[in-house]
Parts: C-alpha cells; structure tokens; sequence
C-alpha cells in the first residue's frame, strides 16, 4: 500500500514538473515574439510576405 501512495505522488509531480517546464518555455516564446529581440523580425517577415502576397493578387487577372 505504502508503494503505491509512493508512485501516485511520484507521477503527480512529474505531471506538475511537466506542465510547469511547457509553461516556461511557452511564456520564453511568447516573451521573444511579442516584446523581445524577435519582434522586429518577425514583424518585418510578415509584412514582406504580406507585401508579396498582394503584389500577387494584384497581377492575377480574373477576366475570362
């Protein structure tokens, strides 16, 4: 009985280590894409693709 109340905390705490180590990397991402060193390449990235993107549509012609 004392094994099993044993592991049953030892898998809860590598759930809650798992969790707690996914949430770090996440707010580290969202730290460098929104308000970090990436922000501005990131920003520059979607906008050429966006420039790109309209310069395409722009030259398709729809006539028949």
């Amino acid at each position: 009985m004392i094994y099993l109340i044993t592991a049953m905390n030892s898998k809860g705490q590598n759930i809650i280590e798992y969790i707690l180590m996914v949430t770090a990397v996440l707010l580290v991402c969202i730290y460098f894409f929104t308000a970090g060193p990436m922000k501005q390449s990131v920003n520059t990235a979607l906008n050429t693709m966006v420039n790109e993107i309209q310069n395409i549509n722009s030259q398709i012609n729809f006539s028949p």
